[in-house]
């Protein structure tokens, strides 16, 4: 089966059942623990996926993946996905509930990548920029990757604005290479 549509449905159903129990929020800040967890830890993906983990030992491993208290909407969520097998899907579900969350709250991601820390004022430029051109809730996120070596690159929600100079760089050598 289509990975996408798993994850989906599986999402659209651990969605739907946070809201009614009135947690989705809660929710929402797991999976996004989840997911900074998963990304900074191979390990967690290489132990999902080992068939030698008894089901006991996943739902353990999933529910102190996110650092602090799962609760009931979560754990019930992961007892499923190991039950039917889909702890493979647990990031592309995890991805999936967060872009259900922020539709259904009207929430846009703004992710702005520097070479260097940049000052508080430098940030409220970009969002007020930003604020400008949506009337969405803006989740903000600020990256430091010195090998932009210097300018940024802006991405809200699927559009990206490269700014960087690595970008010019780039751009220089292949139309000297041209």
């Amino acid at each position: 089966m289509d990975e996408g549509l798993i994850a989906r449905r599986y999402a659209k159903a651990l969605f739907r059942y946070a809201q009614s129990l009135g947690v989705e929020e809660l929710v929402y800040d797991k999976m996004k623990l989840f997911q900074a967890n998963y990304i900074s830890h191979p390990d967690l993906q290489k132990a999902l996926l080992n068939p030698m983990l008894s089901v006991d030992d996943k739902i353990q491993l999933l529910s102190t993946a996110i650092g602090i208290e799962p609760g009931q909407a979560y754990l019930r969520a992961i007892r499923l996905l190991i039950k039917n097998h889909r702890e493979m899907y647990m990031r592309s579900i995890c991805l999936m509930y967060q872009k259900l969350y922020r539709e259904a709250y009207g929430i846009i991601r703004v992710k702005v990548v520097t070479a260097t820390d940049l000052k508080e004022e430098g940030l409220e430029r970009i969002k007020a920029f930003v604020r400008k051109h949506t009337d969405k809730t803006i989740e903000f996120v600020h990256k430091i990757d010195p090998a932009i070596i210097g300018g940024f690159i802006l991405v809200i929600g699927t559009r990206q604005l490269d700014a960087s100079l690595l970008r010019e760089l780039k751009d220089i050598r292949l139309g000297l290479l041209k």
